[in-house]
């Protein structure tokens, strides 16, 4: 294997102070990437881990980074800092939002937690939004926590500024009034002393674990999802496979088709299922009003008759499937 990458991590073990060594390496063979990690210790034992072997590029950065996050998060150190940050961490200065956060999501508060998210529900239906712009659920555990009594404490929560205290505020502090609360204000007085370097740099390697774990999950369901489309599975197929929903299912095919990847099979699949004349009056709804907004579409295709969800649904999975035909036969034709 050719060695493209290499790079040691140490850690120094608590037990008897006897420091550990490992590398970190990306290597190719006859075009397999391969990324891993190796201990440097000799023994028969010696641990190593391979965290990718194939032919992606973009799978093998997304396993790379998230094993590298792994393992600084198990208190590991590079000799050479910078794989997942331009400054190097003994540089870094916390900022004090980072340090709230990290100290709330030490603590237990399940409870309050729980009472909480019961208000955002609540909110976000009558106002019909997605649960995380009413808040996210750090700054629920953040107040939960924390339990401000004042719009002036509120707004030391991070993620709390002037519009959201004045429209959530009152409300929030009446669900919170009845807690027992053991911290005070302001929080900027104690809560830097309260969390320890290790403790904030564990926390920190651990939200890098998430998220690149996230974007590692993400490629391999797009590589899945490439892998059935070649293999010309319907989209029922591919919905049961991938346990997706269909909504979203079809919203990833369209990022496919946008960045370069033929859909085709699928789409004229799930397009074959249709009569003439609604694809004729889909393709010609296209032409006229464009291909931007799918709502205009839906009118002038299926009209003003309410249906219910499901079928409304069903509506919209074939006008973007028809939109991906007409964006790629028009792509053809420039």
């Amino acid at each position: 294997m050719n060695v493209v990458f290499l790079n040691q991590f140490e850690r120094v073990a608590i037990q008897g102070g006897q420091e550990e060594r490992a590398h970190v390496f990306i290597g190719e063979q006859q075009g397999i990437w391969n990324a891993g990690w190796r201990s440097a210790d000799a023994s028969e034992t010696s641990e190593e881990d391979v965290w990718y072997e194939g032919m992606s590029w973009e799978e093998l950065l997304a396993a790379f980074r998230h094993g590298v996050a792994g393992k600084m998060k198990q208190g590991f150190r590079p000799l050479i800092d910078g794989m997942l940050e331009e400054t190097p961490f003994w540089e870094r200065r916390p900022a004090l939002p980072q340090l709230l956060q990290c100290y709330a999501d030490m603590q237990e508060a399940g409870e309050t937690v729980d009472k909480l998210r019961q208000w955002r529900r609540a909110k976000a239906s009558a106002e019909k939004k997605s649960a995380y712009l009413i808040a996210t659920n750090r700054e629920l555990q953040m107040l939960a926590v924390f339990l401000p009594r004042t719009i002036e404490e509120l707004l030391e929560i991070p993620g709390f500024g002037k519009a959201k205290a004045d429209k959530y505020g009152n409300e929030l502090i009446d669900e919170l009034k009845d807690e027992e609360r053991q911290r005070k204000f302001p929080l900027a007085g104690w809560v830097p002393e309260a969390v320890s370097a290790e403790q904030l740099s564990v926390w920190l390697f651990g939200l890098k674990e998430e998220k690149h774990g996230k974007a590692l999950a993400a490629v391999r369901e797009k590589r899945a999802l490439l892998y059935g489309i070649r293999d010309g599975r319907t989209l029922e197929q591919l919905e049961s496979a991938l346990n997706c929903p269909r909504r979203a299912l079809v919203e990833r095919i369209e990022k496919l088709d946008e960045e370069g990847y033929d859909v085709l099979s699928v789409v004229n699949q799930e397009l074959s299922g249709l009569s003439e004349e609604e694809v004729r009056q889909i393709e010609s709804a296209l032409g006229e009003l464009g291909d931007k907004y799918l709502k205009p579409l839906l009118r002038k295709v299926y009209g003003d008759v309410r249906t219910n969800e499901q079928e409304t649904e069903r509506q919209y999975v074939k006008l973007r499937m028809a939109r991906i035909r007409f964006r790629r036969t028009s792509r053809t034709a420039i």
